[in-house]
């Protein structure tokens, strides 16, 4: 029985770099997703004041001023209304472009959807692992160790939990924005296709 407590005892310990790492991994990925979410919130607010106005045009000036709103060339919407153009008038090449935005759209959000459930469990898993060495040094009367193991645990469960408020408050975000660019690219299909001989 005590060798079966020495190897989690070791598993656990063996467990605290990988944990750390991934900790500063997702957050690393969510202060670069927090950049990528201003620029595209700038963009959306320049294509937003000239939303009302763009309904009214015809169903081609209406797409090229859309892809001209878009301006990053990467942009998924951007793409996707080029790729509604090639083809005004069929139907099931819309569907496909519609498909293909959604499914890239879902691809954008996995990320914050990682973020938002891995890491305050990373964070329980980092302040659950130095626990136990901890506990050994409160034992053994060794202040130093305790203090610094201490450290260790509560720095991991608040970057944990930070890493579970960014995903989940730019998951919010996207999810909005992916919906309506959705029923934009919809709303251009439908009129492509109505003008189309």
């Amino acid at each position: 029985m005590e060798s079966l407590v020495h190897t989690l005892s070791w598993i656990s310990t063996a467990l605290q770099v990988p944990v750390v790492v991934a900790i500063l991994y997702l957050l690393l990925r969510g202060v670069l997703a927090l950049g990528d979410f201003y620029g595209r919130w700038s963009d959306r607010l320049r294509r937003t004041r000239a939303g009302d106005a763009l309904a009214a045009l015809p169903a081609h000036e209406l797409l090229d001023q859309l892809a001209r709103s878009a301006p990053r060339q990467a942009d998924p919407l951007r793409q996707a209304l080029a790729a509604l153009g090639q083809a005004p008038a069929d139907a099931a090449w819309h569907e496909r472009v519609v498909t293909a935005f959604e499914l890239a759209a879902d691809r954008r959000l996995a990320l914050f959807r990682t973020m938002t459930r891995i890491g305050p469990l990373l964070g329980l898993m980092g302040t659950l692992i130095p626990l136990g060495p901890a506990l050994v040094a409160l034992a053994g009367g060794d202040i130093a160790v305790l203090a610094r193991k201490m450290e260790v645990a509560f720095a991991t469960t608040v970057v944990g939990l930070v890493i579970g408020a960014l995903g989940f408050l730019l998951h919010q975000a996207s999810q909005r924005w992916a919906l309506d660019d959705l029923s934009l690219l919809e709303f251009v299909s439908a009129r492509l296709r109505a003008s189309a001989p």
